[in-house]
């Protein structure tokens, strides 16, 4: 019991170090990414492979932004009915299917630009993975409740 409350203290952590780099970058993306390609991979500023890779990510970036965020805090959610005991409830699974479906969302949004920049691909590949996952573990959460709400109506 302590191992799960000390590991769910520490994804809480995680969560919230992703969060605030989440914020972080809403608001300096477009200045991130600017300097992530020149100064770091030394791209010359206006070429038109910067321009291209700029256009591909920024849109994309904002669009999924939402959906990490939504993500992000239905994972806070969930991670504190693990720590308050409350962990094969129908809102956690609710909280696996939303959150899957946020991964899935991410994926439909860098589908076709990955197309023409190949690190996006690599997101689409994984959030398609991460948000399966999730419908699986969701599955089982929701059968765990079920079989706990049953045997509670056991006499």
């Amino acid at each position: 019991m302590a191992k799960r409350k000390t590991s769910a203290i520490i994804s809480l952590v995680i969560c919230a170090l992703c969060a605030a780099a989440l914020l972080g970058l809403v608001c300096a993306f477009p200045a991130f990414l600017r300097w992530f390609y020149i100064d770091v991979h030394g791209l010359a500023s206006g070429s038109d492979h910067l321009n291209m890779i700029c256009g591909l990510l920024i849109p994309a970036f904002y669009v999924c932004a939402p959906f990490a965020a939504a993500a992000l805090y239905m994972l806070i959610a969930f991670l504190v009915n693990i720590l308050r005991d409350r962990i094969f409830i129908r809102r956690n699974a609710t909280y696996l299917r939303l959150i899957s479906w946020c991964c899935y969302a991410v994926m439909l949004v860098t589908l076709i630009p990955g197309l023409k920049y190949f690190p996006l691909l690599i997101i689409t590949c994984a959030m398609g993975t991460v948000g399966t996952l999730l419908r699986v573990m969701k599955n089982m959460t929701q059968t765990a409740v079920e079989l706990r709400e049953e045997n509670e109506l056991t006499i």
